[in-house]
């Protein structure tokens, strides 16, 4: 292996993939080992799914790494990969193929931006109920090869739920279809979801076909705060046991909600909802009601789809993008999951434990999904002195939830901080499985090697 890519070092890759893509589609890449960067000696911008294929097979052929790209925004989650030859970008495989509105369905290549393709539906009054992170820049194919969700998560579900068929190319340059372009199919395996959440070490998406919604015509979000945490921790079982149906219901932190325009004296409550106005508005009498009953305060309305969106994105770029880091800056984000009534224990573990090492919290956890996400960052001159904090807090955090019975995994970190350490807190009774499936498609690991859980 090491002796292939010897012989391959003098010009033989650059000049292969410029035949492949041309030469203005071949990048130097980013090997000033960035902490937050794919670091890596080239980077390659097909233009279609020839050429996306042509290019794995010379990389498993000479036994290159890749590491798959989107819009970058998520080159710190994962683990941090083995060195890496080349960054396969799909940024210039960008647009719309094909629009069914009467059928409530759209085909997408990998490298839309969710805000282009949010931009596309909403001219026919639909939307695609995913609402990850940096919209203008979270490509399609990033979001669900992360498993990437949002508030919205609470009312509509994740990209498992709308994800109906795909386009992959094999390592070896095979293209398989999964799923069908129709909105019911019962039919075999659902192997869309097998590359959901798989970081790009299964395959290379090239297109996706999404379920997509109407817009709602009424949306509102209510800020509930200024009460003790067990007030809202009441406030949220007996929603839990109501017949009210939010598609938004969030804890956060005072200093998240800070950043809305709201000042709270502790946690706060986003709670959205979305329907025939008639609806929201009945829905939110009671949550009135409620609310005086509890002694909490609905602290703000937002109403409208304007308001409703610019406060949810905020909310949703509380988490980090590789992007806009610098390697001066020190960030950790961490994702728990566990049951419903366990997001309040999460965020008191996080706030307690980011006060006693010094650090910046932002804290969003879902009251309709047990999905938790807490980013602390820090800042000083002695980077090492800083990366042992942030390393503690993990752990200390790590233990915790374990203590709860909550799993967590470390989203986004320094690639130091993701050398030194597992960022899943345990492997999981299935990695057996896992490795099977990992090495009968990739058998020569050339995608994205250690990216996720086991190794693979």
């Amino acid at each position: 292996m090491d002796s292939t890519k010897a012989k391959l070092e003098n010009g033989q890759i650059s000049s292969t993939l410029k035949r492949i893509v041309g030469g203005n589609n071949i990048l130097p890449g980013d090997s000033n080992r960035s902490e937050y960067r794919i670091n890596a000696r080239l980077k390659a911008l097909p233009e279609n799914e020839k050429q996306v294929a042509e290019i794995l097979c010379f990389a498993d052929e000479h036994r290159l790494s890749v590491a798959p790209q989107g819009g970058g925004t998520k080159d710190a989650y994962g683990q941090s990969a083995k060195s890496i030859d080349l960054v396969l970008s799909l940024k210039a495989m960008s647009g719309v193929l094909e629009h069914s509105a009467g059928d409530l369905m759209v085909t997408v290549l990998a490298g839309t931006t969710l805000r282009e393709l949010q931009a596309t539906l909403k001219a026919a009054g639909q939307f695609l109920p995913l609402d990850a992170a940096w919209d203008d820049q979270s490509t399609i194919g990033g979001i669900v090869n992360s498993g990437a969700s949002g508030p919205r998560r609470a009312g509509y579900g994740s990209v498992r739920d709308f994800l109906i068929a795909s386009r992959i190319v094999y390592p070896n340059g095979q293209v398989i279809r999964t799923g069908a372009k129709v909105v019911k199919n019962v039919a075999g395996y659902d192997m869309n979801k097998l590359f959901i959440g798989s970081m790009g070490t299964l395959g290379v998406h090239t297109e996706f076909t999404f379920k997509i919604r109407p817009i709602p015509a009424g949306q509102c979000l209510m800020i509930i705060g200024n009460a003790h945490v067990e007030t809202l921790r009441t406030f949220q079982n007996i929603l839990l046991d109501s017949h009210l149906e939010p598609c938004v219901f969030e804890w956060v932190n005072k200093e998240t909600v800070k950043l809305i325009g709201i000042e709270t004296q502790g946690p706060a409550v986003l709670l959205g909802f979305a329907d025939v106005w008639p609806s929201v508005d009945e829905q939110f009498r009671h949550v009135q009601q409620l609310c005086q009953e509890l002694g909490a305060t609905v602290m703000s309305e937002l109403r409208g789809a304007e308001e409703f969106e610019s406060a949810l994105s905020v909310l949703r770029n509380i988490l980090p993008n590789s992007n806009l880091m610098e390697d001066g800056e020190s960030v950790v984000s961490m994702k728990m999951m566990g049951k419903l009534t366990d997001v309040q224990a999460m965020y008191e573990a996080a706030e307690a434990r980011a006060a006693q090492y010094g650090l910046s919290l932002k804290f969003s956890g879902g009251a309709l999904s047990g999905i938790a996400r807490a980013t602390v960052k820090t800042a000083g001159e002695d980077k090492a002195d800083l990366y042992r904090s942030l390393t503690t807090w993990i752990r200390n955090m790590q233990s915790d939830m374990r203590n709860i019975g909550v799993r967590t995994v470390v989203d986004f970190a320094p690639g130091s901080i993701r050398n030194q350490m597992s960022i899943w807190d345990e492997t999981t009774a299935d990695q057996k499985i896992m490795r099977g499936i990992k090495m009968t498609i990739d058998p020569n690991e050339i995608l994205n090697p250690s990216r996720i859980m086991g190794g693979l």
